[in-house]
């Protein structure tokens, strides 16, 4: 039986590609920590370093749009709540 394809919801698709970044991230700077070992020349250094920079900043971005999403999500649903629990209480 062939599971139902169907479109997925913005949360989803962005946990998802954090996921995947988040994996990258571990990934590649493992790679670079690997490189930094070997005595690699200051220039070569220099070079891994300001690649975990640019990989750290882009994790980093990511992480930031996550937390704002499900900040502005838990607002909302406290923002609702609160509008029943006044509704309620004014009957």
């Amino acid at each position: 039986m062939q599971e139902e394809q169907r479109p997925m919801d913005p949360t989803r698709r962005m946990l998802r590609v954090f996921g995947v970044t988040v994996t990258n991230y571990e990934e590649r700077t493992a790679q670079l920590l690997e490189e930094a070992s070997r005595d690699p020349s200051p220039s070569e250094l220099l070079r891994l370093t300001a690649e975990a920079v640019e990989a750290t900043a882009g994790l980093n971005q990511q992480l930031r749009e996550v937390n704002d999403h499900l900040l502005d999500r838990q607002s909302e649903v406290l923002r609702q709540l609160k509008a029943a629990l006044d509704k309620a209480g004014a009957s």
